[in-house]
């Protein structure tokens, strides 16, 4: 058996059990991760088909790219980076 690593970018994970034929493999983070994407992006996914190009698009994106930091507005973002 060899190992089944998460196909999304920047993910480390290993061992997962769901694969998406055309995608790869998807680990449960991911999948978390992807329900947050839908979400935050307004994407009502409700056909396999929709549902599969979403994901193909999630998949490029960069692990935690959805639920990585605290949420905040655009200037508490910037003023983050500005120094006083």
């Amino acid at each position: 058996m060899g190992v089944m690593s998460c196909s999304r970018t920047a993910c480390d994970n290993i061992m997962c059990d769901t694969y998406v034929d055309g995608v790869g493999y998807v680990c449960n983070d991911c999948q978390n991760e992807f329900k947050e994407y839908l979400s935050k992006e307004g994407i009502n996914a409700t056909t396999e088909g929709e549902i599969r190009r979403a994901l193909e698009k999630f998949m490029e994106t960069r692990k935690d790219d959805y639920t990585l930091g605290n949420e905040m507005n655009v200037n508490e973002f910037f003023k983050s980076y500005t120094r006083d």
